[in-house]
């Protein structure tokens, strides 16, 4: 029998004292911060959960008692966060292979990070995996059971940071798709930000735009026609908006950011989805999966998926250019296959009806558009 490979240990024994409120029993999304966090580590397979308390355990521990998870009282707590981490590893027995350090006011750090990182932590990799968010370190770090009795033993000057800082040489970087890993709750602005992210999380930032495409090892011609299809995507939203149409303009230019993410891959456009769906974003797939070939309701509403439709067929490369031209390239390349000009002559047919559509409303042609 295998170890069981993982614990989280959830740091929740702070005073909270920059933001008054206390953090742990703070509601976000319909549920207290600490709750949300025990749930994470829930979703990514991670049964062994234990959650450090200090200033109001009774409360924390009633609420982590709520939750099937073990409570580990600091009576240290007001020396800081070092002494909760001590207190959680000191609790640890000896069969795991490694532990994650979660503060609870960075309650929003995605399943997919969590998971990312465990694929990391493999024997003969390093001892420590940090989640890095555009090259920039986050939380959690997951730490080899290895550290623990360096870490009991420690002065603990510097805090957990000036510990791991020891062993940087047996550390690793484990790049993430996910902003949120750098993103605390400090301040009454911090949670106010957190409480407006709660029903966006499925549409992934500008950042985590970018990081996507990294990840997905995109060219630089395909992230530069993304951006070019998100400009005039967002353009004509925009203007779709101002005459009546209710369209949600950051899906729509979150999804054209990362539409050829999976460029290609075999059916990039499924692929692409999924890469998303799995990612977190769902909040995009549907779009990005319907990108190449989309079938027009000519009775329906313009939707979110048929302005990057659109859009992503007037843009060649990173240029704007005529429907014509797009369409009389494609033909021109795979002139010889017939199956693939009927496709391309179908794409174009709905291109033209979206076109229709979106010009009749606008009152003006997209060619006229800037």
């Amino acid at each position: 029998m295998g170890k069981p490979p993982f614990t989280a240990i959830i740091l929740s024994a702070g005073l909270s004292s920059r933001l008054k409120d206390f953090k742990p029993l703070l509601p976000l999304g319909g549920k207290p911060i600490l709750e949300r966090v025990i749930a994470l580590y829930r979703s990514a397979g991670i049964q062994d959960i234990r959650v450090v308390t200090g200033h109001r355990a009774g409360e924390v521990i009633a609420l982590a008692g709520r939750c099937g998870v073990k409570s580990i009282f600091n009576p240290d707590f007001a020396q800081g966060m070092f002494s909760s981490v001590v207190a959680g590893v000191s609790d640890l027995s000896r069969d795991f292979a490694g532990f994650f350090i979660h503060p609870v006011d960075i309650p929003l750090v995605r399943r997919q990070t969590l998971i990312d990182l465990q694929n990391a932590f493999k024997p003969g990799n390093a001892s420590i995996c940090y989640p890095t968010f555009l090259e920039v370190r986050g939380h959690p770090p997951l730490i080899s059971g290895i550290h623990v009795k360096a870490l009991i033993t420690g002065a603990g000057q510097g805090g957990l940071r000036e510990f791991l800082n020891g062993y940087e040489a047996d550390a690793m970087d484990v790049p993430v798709v996910d902003e949120f890993i750098l993103k605390d709750i400090d301040t009454p602005e911090d949670y106010a930000w957190a409480q407006g992210c709660m029903d966006r999380r499925d549409i992934p930032s500008d950042d985590e735009c970018r990081a996507l495409m990294i990840r997905q090892i995109a060219p630089q011609n395909v992230i530069d026609h993304c951006r070019a299809v998100a400009d005039l995507a967002r353009r004509l939203a925009t203007a779709l908006n101002a005459a009546g149409c209710g369209l949600d303009i950051e899906r729509i230019v979150s999804a054209a950011r990362v539409h050829d993410l999976a460029r290609g891959c075999p059916r990039h456009a499924d692929k692409g989805a999924r890469v998303l769906r799995e990612s977190g974003f769902s909040g995009i797939a549907d779009i990005v999966e319907v990108h190449m070939d989309y079938t027009v309701n000519k009775e329906a509403p313009i939707t979110e998926s048929e302005v990057v439709f659109l859009a992503d067929k007037w843009i060649q490369e990173d240029r704007k250019v005529s429907m014509e031209e797009r369409f009389q390239a494609k033909l021109k390349k795979y002139g010889s296959d017939s199956g693939a000009c009927r496709d391309i002559l179908r794409r174009r047919e709905n291109a033209l009806e979206a076109q229709k559509r979106i010009e009749v409303l606008l009152g003006s042609t997209i060619h006229e558009m800037s």
